[in-house]
């Protein structure tokens, strides 16, 4: 016979391993999560392109023989497309998408992305969320993005 008996003995030799277990694929999902999210926000390979004139008018590219799409992203996170001649205000992205798909059925736009360039000018102050979401809408339309850098006067 023993002062101490055996059950509270052999609960002191043993270590419960299942909070540890579930603490440490927390913290593995925690950090997966924020790799994927890094990866589909902030390496998406965007260049800027640098306009000197009115945010209106679009670099020439008649020596390369493309087609540009203006379209703006206001303060408000409202979207535009605008022309030479005028500005369409677009309630979402999917119209946006919808608008490139119907103007490359008739013809507008050519049916080869590489002779497109979709011009993205954004309000300083606009909020994140429209432009990312404008940025991937493109994307899934099959389109590379443009950013456009608009020099301070």
């Amino acid at each position: 016979m023993s002062l101490i008996p055996d059950e509270e003995l052999k609960r002191i030799g043993s270590i419960n391993l299942a909070p540890m277990v579930d603490f440490l694929f927390l913290v593995i999902a925690v950090f997966a999560t924020l790799a994927i999210t890094r990866t589909a926000l902030y390496d998406n390979n965007l260049n800027l392109v640098k306009i000197k004139d009115s945010p209106k008018s679009s670099p020439s590219f008649e020596s390369e023989n493309l087609y540009v799409v203006n379209l703006s992203v206001t303060q408000e996170g409202k979207y535009k497309w605008f022309t030479e001649a005028n500005e369409y205000l677009i309630d979402n992205c999917d119209a946006i998408k919808l608008e490139i798909a119907n103007q490359q059925q008739l013809g507008l736009i050519p049916q080869d992305v590489e002779k497109t360039k979709i011009l993205l000018h954004i309000d300083k102050n606009a909020k994140w969320e429209p432009i990312a979401q404008l940025i991937f809408a493109i994307r899934e339309a099959g389109f590379p993005v443009h950013p456009v850098y608009e020099p301070v006067r």
